[in-house]
Parts: C-alpha cells; structure tokens; sequence
C-alpha cells in the first residue's frame, strides 16, 4: 500500500516528484544479507532498469547506499550495471562508476584519521582479543563489528560506546541487526544521501529509499519516497510509505515496480 505521504496532492494514487533515483540498502535488501547467495533475478532486474533509464527519463536510475566496503560496492554496482554514485561506508565515501573515481566525505578532518587507530586499538583490546567480536575487513573511514557465537550485538554497542566516550573520540557508534558500526561524527547515511543529491543534482524529493534496518530511517525520512521489503524492522515499516509483501531483492523489484509506474 502507497502512503499518503508518497501519494500526489490530488488524491489520485500518483506520485507527487516522480522517482529519479533509488538508493538500496544492500544487506537485507538488495541481497539476502552477509554470506547468503545473490538472488540474481532480482540482479538482472534492477540493470535492466539501469538500462533503461541511461535513455529514458522517465525511469529511475538505481544505486546503492551501504555501510559495505568499497571493494564489495564496486562489484555490485557492476553487477546491477548502475552509472550514478554509491555511497559507501555509511556516508564515509562515494564511488563514481562512470569515471572510476572515489571520494571521501569532506566532514571527516584530519583529526578524525588520526584518531581512528587509537579508536580500532582500543577496540581491538576490549572486544577482539576478549573474544567478543572482530573486525570486517577493508573499511577505509569507518570500523564495523561483529560480535561472536556467544555475544550479542547490544553487548558490543555498549562496549563500543563506553570506549568512545572514554577517548572522546570524534567517533559514534551505531546499531543495526547484526553488528556495531563506528563513524566518524555527523558522517552516515543521511549525510551520504545529502552529499549524493548535491553530486548528482537530483533534489531530495525526486529519491526514493529502501531500507530494512533501523540505521536506515536516517535516511528514509530524508527522501521523498520510502519503502521497505518485508524482512525489515517493524519501526522501519512503520515509517516508510510503502511496504512490499516480498523479501529483501524480492521486495525491492517489487518496490521499483511501483516506483517505476
């Protein structure tokens, strides 16, 4: 169902500024989530989109907004044959596929870098070598953990917040359902999607954003269009305009079919 607030003015079941650009969560939308297979139906559906939209106006061009890594957003980005900028990192940088050109968020300063390895050290002593967690792997700007068999992710957060808070670092700490992100102070996805629009020139209220994860309705509540598939968090359903009755990249075919008319 479309809700009111992504419905036009008029009552007539049309979207007020159509949608020119999607940005999808990746975990728990786009794919199933970490270590699970691509569903690669839903895949090639959203290129074909990208197609499309290369030279037809009318359709939305799709890109990703993620708290992955770089490395992990370039290929996916090839996979869905996607041209207009991802966000990465949770806001930390942007990946322009069209001249392979990557650029980090101008909020993050000097002394956020610097204060970065203090930050991992410190974490690093608390929750790796106490076997509460680990690192993933190849973040540039950001951590992010996740915690082991007999650790919950709560737990790490309020680790993860007492060792910030201790170093005043120029770092928060974020949850969502299945680890801890630490980013540098006023850098997410909110600001990425801000950042985004000005790069692209696309006005916020011509976005449409899917996510399923309560760290994404900073974002969603930014855009002009929401939508969540089926998997996401109730508060997440609660706030956006459209929820599909079909699971991550199912869902979001879903979603782009609607957006898409």
């Amino acid at each position: 169902m479309v809700r009111e607030r992504d419905m036009d003015a008029s009552g007539d079941g049309r979207l007020d500024n159509p949608v020119r650009l999607v940005v999808v969560d990746v975990d728990g939308c786009l794919t199933p989530g970490e270590g699970q297979p691509w569903n690669w139906k839903a895949l090639s559906y959203v290129a074909q989109l990208n197609r499309e939209a290369r030279h037809n106006p009318q359709m939305p061009t799709v890109t990703l907004c993620t708290g992955r890594q770089e490395p992990y957003v370039e290929v996916l980005m090839q996979a869905i044959d996607a041209h207009l900028p991802a966000i990465y990192e949770n806001g930390g940088g942007l990946y322009f596929p069209q001249e392979y050109r990557f650029a980090e968020n101008p909020l993050i300063t000097p002394e956020m870098r610097e204060a970065l390895g203090e930050v991992k050290a410190a974490l690093r002593r608390e929750i790796v070598e106490t076997g509460r967690g680990y690192f993933q792997p190849g973040k540039e700007v950001s951590l992010t953990l996740y915690p082991t068999n007999h650790t919950a992710v709560h737990e790490l957060y309020r680790i993860a917040i007492e060792v910030l808070t201790a170093h005043q670092a120029h770092y928060t700490a974020q949850a969502s359902v299945s680890c801890v992100d630490i980013l540098p102070q006023g850098v997410d996805k909110c600001s990425g999607v801000k950042w985004l629009s000005d790069e692209t020139g696309i006005s916020l209220a011509q976005i449409g954003g899917i996510g399923d994860s309560t760290s994404d309705l900073k974002f969603l509540l930014l855009v002009g269009h929401s939508a969540a598939p089926a998997n996401a968090t109730d508060e997440v359903k609660a706030a956006v305009g459209y929820v599909s009755s079909y699971e991550d990249g199912d869902g979001v075919v879903d979603i782009l079919r609607q957006w898409a008319g």
